[in-house]
């Protein structure tokens, strides 16, 4: 009797693991980088381009930095984290509305904004907030439905067909971070583990996004990972792993709790963290730490990297892409009034002749206003 209980017991067992164990991707993919000591010319992976003047009528309009643009249908939402809300525009850039007037400590307020994501199936934004932890839902008029209070914050989050995501610090461990989903229809349950990585150092992020959603997928990225996670309906498809070679983290792995100033001195020409992912069905473009671009052939599983893209017939050669989402094969990134203001001082201290297109976009934009969006269409 000891005996058969003894096997129950290690059977149990087998089956609680195998039921807590992350499901494993269909699709494991080796990309190796292929770094370029030069620049990479816009023509070669991309068309024509379109400008987008966001307009300034208001001290609620004004942007103070961009680190999400969503599209839906003729609306464009903008995610300012600086500026502590989310603005509305039209698809010409005409400001229609902001949350600006909702900060505040009372009913259908908040604090502080983290991230922001679209439910295209559904038309809703969902915007997530740390002070106080909750998710807050609008339509896309930008008018408040409902909001779910939570237990827990993410850096960041993102939607598909199914699912909100976020990335959070891993809470078993008090270390390493965690990519979490939740049901849509039932925000307040258990978030669920996706997968997780163990590597943290306290207090270092990477300026950027590593959650962004193209088509009916998200791509993932953690912190302090070399993995891009392609994922759908709360599991991941596919897994694209990012080999760096000497420049990377499985060459110089991270011991743990780390010196934070050690760690920066240490690691300065490493790429830890994988942000700004843009997609397009051909090919798919991050950034890391590094001020570098990176860009995968989809098809082939080629990736390179080059020191900064230069935009041909537009006069600026390394501006950082903004992670996007409901359009589809494009890149954008934004011009403000202060790139193109020194730019000419600068021409005219050394004496440089710089192409007339920039005298075009001195007369666009104004030391007040918003920044420009330069939208380019991916090969």
């Amino acid at each position: 009797m000891k005996y058969h209980n003894k096997i129950l017991i290690i059977c149990w067992c087998i089956i609680c693991f195998s039921c807590n164990k992350p499901p494993q991707p269909e699709n494991i993919r080796h990309i190796k980088v292929e770094f370029e000591d030069k620049s990479i010319k816009s023509s070669s992976f991309l068309n024509g381009h379109k400008e987008i003047s966001l307009s300034t009528p208001s001290n609620d309009a004004v942007i103070g930095s961009i680190e999400r643009i969503l599209f839906s249908k003729n609306k464009i939402f903008i995610m300012d984290r600086g500026g502590n809300k989310v603005l509305m525009f039209d698809e010409k850039g005409n400001f229609l509305k902001s949350t600006a007037k909702m900060v505040g400590k009372g009913h259908n307020e908040y604090l502080r904004v983290i991230d922001a994501a679209i439910d295209n199936k559904n038309q809703k934004l969902y915007v997530h907030c740390d002070a106080p932890y909750q998710i807050m839902v609008f339509d896309l008029d930008l008018n408040l439905e409902r909001i779910i209070s939570l237990d827990f914050y993410m850096t960041e989050i993102a939607i598909d067909k199914q699912y909100l995501y976020g990335i959070c610090i891993d809470s078993k461990n008090d270390s390493g971070y965690e990519l979490i989903a939740i049901d849509k229809k039932n925000l307040k349950e258990k978030p669920r583990t996706i997968y997780s990585c163990t590597n943290f150092v306290s207090g270092r992020m990477t300026l950027g996004k590593s959650l962004t959603s193209f088509k009916d997928k998200v791509y993932a990225s953690l912190p302090f990972d070399n993995r891009i996670c392609i994922i759908q309906n709360g599991e991941i498809k596919t897994e694209f792993k990012i080999d760096f070679g000497d420049k990377g983290l499985d060459e110089h792995p991270i011991k743990k709790g780390i010196n934070p100033r050690w760690f920066d001195k240490q690691y300065e020409d490493i790429n830890w963290s994988i942000v700004n992912i843009c997609n397009s069905d051909s090919i798919l473009i991050f950034r890391t730490n590094k001020a570098t671009n990176f860009i995968i052939n989809k098809n082939t599983g080629i990736c390179k990297a080059y020191e900064s893209i230069h935009y041909e017939n537009v006069p600026f050669s390394n501006s950082h892409i903004i992670p996007s989402e409901g359009t589809q094969n494009t890149l954008i990134y934004s011009v403000d009034y202060s790139v193109i203001d020194y730019t000419l001082k600068y021409a005219k201290e050394k004496n440089i002749t710089v192409d007339s297109s920039i005298y075009e976009f001195a007369h666009k934009l104004t030391p007040d206003g918003n920044p420009m969006l330069i939208v380019w269409d991916i090969k």
